[in-house]
């Protein structure tokens, strides 16, 4: 016997035979052609058996005890889960009634006992093949009916959809000239009812006929070339057009190619274009409220953060003025008191001038000579630091303006010199940069009506900028910031403000007074400074702001204050 030896499985096999030496023969001889293979040796076994996983097929013997093979048969038969398994028969049975009554019980083949395994094999094989087919052709049947079921509903949806859509929808066929080959028209082979009634028409009326040309001659003459270029092409092309069908109306249309043709569809829009219009005038409307409420927020920013460092500035000036007045006031009567002693001692001197050797010890120690010279030079020179910090206590208040909130006529150059003072420590020299020389050209300017704590920080923004366009970059030898103050006219001043920095782009100079514009980098500046001087200046004063600029020749800041401001 030539088995073929294949480790792949052919098949899922159940053997019920009551003798032994047949199931070891069936069962080994399968397991070497690949298949599995399961055992039993009574009709009732392979009941149980089969209901726990189903065989691809049953070699089933006849006579067994208790069951024989034709119940077992009959019995997997009238099961709807378990009839479709094919059953062969092995029995040494060979009379033809025993046969019929195979067949008729279910079976789909016998077999003779003595048997030999490649008959087996063969008619096992056989059986498995037709059960294959079988279910090859039951799932191709299946499909089939799906595929029909599938069609059947696509035609009813795409007959819905043609007649429900409220687009238009239409499917063109090209009619070309026979002996050149170019489109001459289009035949219509689909078109819904939307399309339909826009012409006054009925769809069967429309289908068939050439009618796009003669129809796109009064609309858009132009769009029957689009269409060809779709076809010969194959880009599809989409675009809005305008058409007075009864009243003035906009379309979109969207075209794509369809064999030797096109499909369209078409989407009334005016809606949308009042809409777009309604929304285009909607949206110029809130930029202008945003740039307002961009200005608002900047304004109280600034304003909330003024009021802050005011209340800062005026607290810390009060503390430290009640302790420096006691200081100050006390050093006169301390530096007479010295005096006094210092007098004793010279007297002590003269009166005694041999003192003991102890005493001459202690006057040697402590370099009396050098104390009674000093000591005075020294309560001198904490007169002169505490009359420096009143100055600065004085520049702090009047930079702050904590109690001047209203309109009231104060000295310009005071506020000048008050904010030069609080930013006297940038104008020293550093590693970065040299000292900041300072020019001062005052005019002879009469007393101005403003709010004096507003325009301190209209000073203190535009000498920062100042100083901080020179300590990057300067031209020339030194870093230089010029102050000049005069009279305009009789109704106004100027105050200049100019720098040797390297200056400003002029593509730059139009943005410089918009609010959170900056040219720092990102964390050096907030871009509200010039935006908040320019508020102040013009705004709350009626004067002008304006920079005069150029690159590598500085920057001047001109602000421009009325001496006397209507109150509002």
């Amino acid at each position: 016997m030539n088995l073929n030896l294949e480790s792949e499985n052919k098949g899922n096999i159940l053997i019920v035979d009551d003798l032994l030496e047949n199931l070891q023969l069936l069962s080994e001889a399968l397991l070497q052609l690949g298949y599995t293979v399961r055992s039993v040796t009574s009709g009732r076994m392979a009941l149980k058996t089969v209901k726990v996983k189903a065989p691809d097929a049953i070699l089933l013997d006849i006579k067994m005890p208790e069951m024989d093979g034709y119940e077992v048969c009959k019995t997997l038969k009238a099961d709807d889960k378990l009839r479709h398994i094919p059953v062969i028969f092995i029995s040494a049975l060979d009379d033809v009634f025993d046969k019929v009554t195979a067949f008729e019980s279910g079976g789909v083949d016998y077999i003779t006992k003595p048997f030999q395994i490649e008959e087996v094999v063969a008619r096992l094989e056989n059986q498995l093949i037709i059960q294959r087919q079988q279910r090859l052709l039951e799932k191709e049947i299946t499909i089939r009916r799906e595929t029909e079921n599938v069609l059947d509903r696509s035609r009813a949806l795409v007959a819905s959809v043609l007649n429900s859509s409220l687009d238009g929808i239409a499917a063109m066929q090209a009619v070309r000239d026979p002996e050149t080959g170019n489109i001459e028209d289009f035949r219509c082979l689909v078109v819904n009812p939307v399309i339909a009634r826009a012409f006054n028409s009925k769809c069967e009326d429309m289908i068939g006929k050439l009618a796009l040309k003669q129809i796109l001659s009064q609309i858009q003459p132009e769009l029957f070339s689009d269409f060809v270029n779709i076809v010969e092409t194959g880009e599809p092309s989409e675009r809005n057009f305008y058409y007075e069908l009864g009243k003035s109306s906009w379309f979109h249309f969207v075209a794509v190619k369809l064999d030797d043709g096109f499909a369209i569809t078409i989407r009334d829009i005016t809606a949308w274009k009042q809409a777009e219009f309604e929304l285009q005038q909607q949206a110029q409307n809130l930029e202008l409220t945003l740039s307002e409420l961009k200005r608002t927020q900047a304004q109280l920013i600034q304003s909330e953060k003024m009021s802050s460092i005011g209340n800062m500035v005026a607290g810390v000036a009060h503390e430290i003025n009640n302790p420096l007045n006691f200081i100050h006031g006390n050093l006169s009567p301390a530096t007479e008191y010295f005096q006094d002693l210092l007098d004793l001692v010279k007297l002590y001197q003269q009166q005694f001038p041999d003192p003991p050797k102890e005493i001459k010890a202690q006057i040697e120690a402590i370099n009396l000579d050098f104390l009674q010279e000093d000591v005075l030079k020294l309560l001198n020179s904490m007169r002169i630091g505490t009359d420096r910090i009143q100055e600065i206590v004085m520049s702090l208040r009047n930079f702050s303006r904590h109690d001047e909130a209203e309109f009231k006529r104060v000295d310009i150059h005071q506020g000048i010199d008050n904010t030069l003072m609080l930013l006297q420590n940038r104008l020293k020299a550093t590693l970065e940069h040299p000292e900041i020389v300072l020019i001062k050209d005052y005019g002879q300017l009469p007393l101005i009506e403003c709010y004096s704590g507003q325009l301190n920080q209209v000073f203190m923004n535009l000498l920062n900028n100042a100083i901080d366009s020179v300590s990057s970059q300067f031209i020339g030898n030194t870093p230089q910031i010029k102050i000049n103050t005069q009279v305009l006219n009789s109704h106004r001043i100027l105050i200049k403000i100019s720098d040797n920095g390297w200056g400003i782009p002029e593509e730059l100079q139009s943005k410089l007074f918009d609010p959170f514009f900056t040219t720092k980098q990102v964390g050096q500046g907030t871009g509200l400074g010039l935006f908040i001087c320019h508020q102040i200046v013009v705004n709350k004063h009626g004067g002008n702001l304006y920079c005069h600029s150029a690159l590598g020749k500085g920057a001047e800041f001109t602000v421009e204050i009325p001496i006397n401001k209507t109150r509002s």
